[in-house]
């Protein structure tokens, strides 16, 4: 079976986490909603991990499920 390209997708937090410091414009002195833009940041990707890792999870339950139903024919029997 081939894999879907979603088990991609938790690829975009991890980056996003791991390039955060080397990002001019979140390793900064100034604030974002009082906090330092760097702690933001970070907390905003580590709360989407959460999400990325629910449409993996349904993705592959939903592929999983079509792979046990049995095919119909063309004819539709």
């Amino acid at each position: 079976m081939r894999r879907s390209p979603v088990v991609l997708l938790p690829v975009i937090p991890v980056v996003a986490l791991l390039s955060a410091v080397w990002l001019p414009f979140v390793n900064t002195e100034d604030l974002w909603f009082g906090v330092p833009r760097l702690f933001v940041w970070c907390s905003f990707w580590v709360f989407m991990i959460t999400p990325v890792l629910l449409v993996v999870e349904r993705d592959r339950r939903a592929r999983e499920e079509r792979a046990r139903t049995p095919h119909e024919g063309a004819d539709g029997r």
